[in-house]
């Protein structure tokens, strides 16, 4: 049975408290919009305990220094070279709802082991606990899916109401998600728009390629782009199908040091990459993951943006 909370916390409000929080493993957008979350709670004094693969830690670890990590496993997505596949998704289900079967389990032996006071979960639906007050972070309260996805719909939905809060990663005023990040009817607040670059350069120079997204996609990316690729500055990621001479940046201190400075980003249109787009205020060249719903939905927000119009 869960227990009730009368009123979900403002992250200001969070200080001296023992949180376990996780990202989703989809790329590396959720990594990289939490890490300004991260701080701030660690600002607060907050002991944060982060479960997590190997190489988001890799990664938290070029930004934190007093994060305690534990071992988590990866949501078992199916990815394909050609795109985003809703069959490839229905034929992952079953191992994605038995690593959200485990996921719970192991959530109690931490909140058991850590003493954990409360839990933040980046969009993953099984990191959550009955007795302890359980965050669900996301900027896709409402998935733009079509019609005939009523079921994952209303699936989405369910998981995210057995939290005791959603926390909308948007600005309430500017909503760069449009209508993906309605409030849910739970308990919600907006975040506003989460990114790492907070001082970006004014004195703005070269094109960065970025491969966002899942590996698997690269190839899309890098292929759609092949006529601009050979003028481009660096490339953030690294691919077998680019040019030798264009160097590939994996580290990401050096890869935040160089988009601070970046006149234009190239990559795929995800609302990690758009939020730190907004921040670095740079051109953005982008493109939808072929089947991807929300990344379309985004491009077309983004057209009607720049069209000076906006539909919410």
């Amino acid at each position: 049975m869960r227990t009730k909370f009368h009123r979900i916390p403002d992250v200001s409000a969070l200080k001296n408290r023992r949180i376990l929080f996780a990202a989703l493993n989809w790329g590396m957008g959720h990594v990289g919009r939490s890490i300004p979350l991260l701080k701030r709670l660690t600002d607060q004094g907050n002991c944060i305990i982060v479960a997590c693969n190997s190489h988001q830690e890799a990664i938290y670890r070029n930004y934190f220094n007093d994060l305690i990590y534990k071992p988590l496993g990866d949501y078992p997505f199916i990815f394909n070279h050609r795109g985003f596949r809703s069959h490839d998704f229905i034929k992952s289900i079953p191992s994605l709802f038995q690593q959200h079967r485990h996921e719970k389990k192991y959530v109690e032996e931490i909140v058991h082991e850590e003493n954990i006071d409360i839990i933040l979960s980046d969009h993953r639906y099984g990191f959550r606990h009955p007795r302890v007050e359980s965050i669900f972070i996301t900027h896709q309260c409402h998935l733009p899916v079509p019609w005939y996805g009523f079921i994952i719909q209303a699936m989405h939905r369910y998981l995210m109401h057995r939290f005791q809060g959603c926390w909308i990663v948007d600005s309430e005023t500017e909503r760069w998600a449009g209508k993906l990040s309605k409030k849910p009817n739970i308990p919600s607040k907006y975040l506003g728009g989460l990114s790492r670059f907070n001082n970006p350069s004014k004195a703005k120079k070269g094109t960065v390629l970025v491969l966002n997204g899942p590996k698997e996609f690269h190839p899309l990316l890098i292929q759609h782009f092949q006529q601009e690729i050979p003028t481009v500055d660096c490339v953030i990621g690294t691919h077998s199908l680019i040019p030798e001479g264009i160097p590939q940046i994996t580290d990401w201190v050096k890869a935040d040091q160089l988009l601070m400075n970046a006149k234009t980003v190239i990559s795929f249109c995800g609302y990690s990459t758009l939020l730190d787009v907004e921040a670095l205020k740079c051109e953005w060249r982008c493109i939808p993951t072929p089947g991807q719903f929300e990344q379309h939905y985004l491009f077309q927000q983004k057209t009607l943006r720049e069209g000076g119009f906006e539909k919410k």
